[in-house]
């Protein structure tokens, strides 16, 4: 689901994509049970086939109790435990209600401080989950830029110590 929504975003021309945003921007207010309705969607479109490992794809597959309110599941074959969530851009994050808002500032164009000072997270995870968003976006196949291509120039300070 999520892969054919970013294939479709790009897709379309602009005017669609503002009222796409505006959509968004409509329901902002991603508590928990948004999030749950989310989880669950990711769920059912991760596993419309049947429930099976993401490790090793077998079907051998058991409830292994809850985790932070999420069923967590076994491989008869591989044994290794998952989630509806795992190996997912919003997998092992402390904080998944703010996703939404975070790839909708992101979308934008806010820099890193500015999410971070909307979010109130830190600057490290906003940019770990930008590296989480720009790698699923990139796993879609999609690698050629298209459209208004913007970059901020950098600066970095010289440092004169020890130059005589």
């Amino acid at each position: 689901m999520w892969e054919d929504v970013y294939q479709t975003y790009f897709d379309v021309p602009d005017d669609e994509k503002e009222k796409f945003i505006r959509a968004i921007e409509r329901d902002k207010t991603a508590n928990s049970s948004n999030i749950a309705k989310l989880i669950s969607n990711i769920r059912e479109t991760r596993f419309s086939e049947g429930l099976g490992c993401i490790h090793c794809g077998s079907t051998a597959v058991v409830r292994h109790g809850k985790y932070r309110g999420r069923q967590r599941y076994k491989c008869k074959d591989c044994s290794k435990t998952f989630n509806d969530m795992t190996n997912t851009p919003i997998g092992g994050t402390h904080k998944p209600h703010l996703w939404l808002r975070y790839i909708e500032l992101m979308v934008e164009g806010y820099p890193l401080p500015k999410i971070v000072k909307h979010l109130d997270i830190h600057i490290s995870t906003a940019f770990y989950w930008r590296h989480k968003v720009l790698n699923a976006v990139r796993s879609i196949g999609d690698n050629v830029l298209q459209g208004v291509i913007e970059s901020d120039e950098t600066y970095l300070l010289e440092s004169m110590k020890d130059s005589g």
